[in-house]
Order: structure tokens, then C-alpha cells, then sequence
């Protein structure tokens, strides 16, 4: 299927989507965000599909984050409609089955730092550069907020960003939590496409039962987090791959994970 701002590929068990909007450097406008969502799931219900990785198409660019061009209006009925646009996308992200890492590359800001913390995983390339940009132009960066406070080691950092609209390094949003990785940037989609491959070959089931748990256990409390844990160990222990990874650990071979259907 052809898509109007974004490329989508196929390699191996690895769903790949490119953000492909030029002139506009990748503005998280709503045809992005759908045909985006669309792909997603699409990839989410392939069974040849195990892994997910967001790029961009552009070389010096991620994402500069919201079209502003789009969300100029001052009626906010439609306002609204602009703004949970992001937000669509992020608890999409979040909602899927397979785990989904972003490559990051060039600048990725506002939405497109945004846009990064929300995949599950992250590499960025040395030259990237990110920032919460949306007070410098009157606003606040309110549709990322919830998934920076979760990401972020500080507290006070994360606010600090929102409130100076200072951009950052890739080093520097590494040694805050934000990505798992920084690269040369030539070696950005290998790195990321190899962080892809080594989850791809776990086990589909298990990665699929463990995402939902990992983002389910974050909102509970302690206690709670615990008997949920219990329990959800127990299904993947007596499953068919939690079975057949225990009998091949014994019997010292690869195991043979089930295919999804």
C-alpha cells in the first residue's frame, strides 16, 4: 500500500516506516499522523512482522514536531481536533502488540522529541538534536508531558525543559533516559536495524505478552504491580514458547518459537 507522507518496507521479520514529508521537514500534520497509524497497525497485524522500526526519509530531520500551520485556528472545536492528533499517535505507540524502535536522526523537535520518547525504544545518532520547543511560541509541551515524566531520571530536569525550550544533544537526552543508544550517524539505521533483529528473534508470544505487562505494570501500585506480575509470569511460564524456551535451555539448543497467526 502507497502512502502520501510516509515510505514503508518490509525486511526480513522488520516492519519499517520512514516519515517522508520534505518541505515541510516532517511536521506531525494529520495526514502524517494517519497514514503513520495506518501503517502501524498494518505491521501490528502481520504475522511476518515481529519488530517495528520508525525513521525518517529526510537526512537532516526527524521530525520539527507539530504543524503549526495546522493548528493555527482559533476555534477550539477544531483545536482540539489538531492537538489529540499527536496524542493519537503516541497511545497508538503505546497500544500495539510488537515492540516499536525510532532511529533518530538530524532534529527532532517538539513533537518529534515527542515522537521518539513515545516508541518504546530509541537510538539517535550523534548529530541529533532535540528540544521541547513549544513555549518559545507560546505554547507548552503538554501531549509529550506524560510520557517525558515516565521516561526522564529527573524530575526537575524534565521540567526545566519544558519551561526554557532549550534544545539538547543526543548524549545529553541518553544520559536522561530518553534514548537507549547514541551512534555515528552513518550507522544509524545498521544500529537500529540490529537492535530490531536481535528482538525480533524472541520469542513473538512472549514480546507481545511482556510489552502489554511491562506499560500495565507502570500504572499500578506496588502491591498491585506484584500480583499482576505473578499472575502474568504464570501464563507466559505454562505457554507453548515459555514451555519450549525452558526445554530447549535444557536440552542446550535454539529454541522454536511458535509463529503468530
Amino acid at each position: 500500500m502507497s502512502y502520501e507522507t510516509i515510505l514503508v518496507e518490509r525486511r526480513e521479520t522488520i516492519g519499517i516506516i520512514k516519515l517522508n514529508r520534505p518541505q515541510q521537514r516532517n511536521a506531525l500534520g494529520a495526514q502524517l499522523i494517519n497514514d503513520t497509524i495506518k501503517a502501524l497497525h498494518d505491521f501490528d497485524d502481520d504475522a511476518d512482522v515481529h519488530v517495528i522500526v520508525i525513521m525518517s526519509n529526510l537526512p537532516r530531520v526527524f521530525s520539527a514536531g507539530r504543524d503549526l500551520a495546522e493548528g493555527s485556528t482559533t476555534d477550539i472545536i477544531k483545536q482540539r481536533e489538531v492537538s489529540s492528533g499527536p496524542l493519537r499517535l503516541w497511545l497508538t505507540l503505546r497500544s500495539l502488540k510488537k515492540i516499536v524502535i525510532a532511529g533518530v536522526n538530524g532534529y527532532a523537535l517538539a513533537g518529534g522529541t515527542g515522537l521518539a520518547v513515545c516508541c518504546d525504544l530509541a537510538i539517535a545518532a550523534e548529530d541529533a538534536v532535540f528540544g521541547l520547543l513549544e513555549i518559545n511560541v507560546g505554547l507548552f509541551p503538554m501531549t509529550i508531558a506524560p510520557a517525558m515524566v515516565r521516561n526522564m531520571t529527573s524530575l526537575k530536569k524534565c521540567l526545566e525543559l519544558f519551561v526554557t525550550g532549550d534544545r539538547f544533544s543526543a548524549q545529553e537526552a541518553e544520559s536522561m533516559g530518553l534514548v537507549n543508544k547514541v551512534v555515528p550517524p552513518d550507522k544509524l539505521e545498521e544500529a537500529t536495524l540490529e537492535l530490531a533483529r536481535k528482538i525480533a528473534s524472541k520469542s513473538p508470544t512472549t514480546l507481545q505478552i511482556g510489552k502489554q505487562f511491562f506499560y500495565n505494570m507502570l500504572d499500578m501500585e506496588y502491591t498491585q504491580a506484584t500480583k499482576y506480575a505473578a499472575e502474568m509470569i504464570s501464563i507466559i511460564a505454562v505457554s507453548e514458547d515459555g514451555q519450549e524456551g525452558q526445554r530447549a535451555f535444557i536440552e542446550k539448543r535454539e529454541p522454536r518459537w511458535k509463529r503468530l497467526t
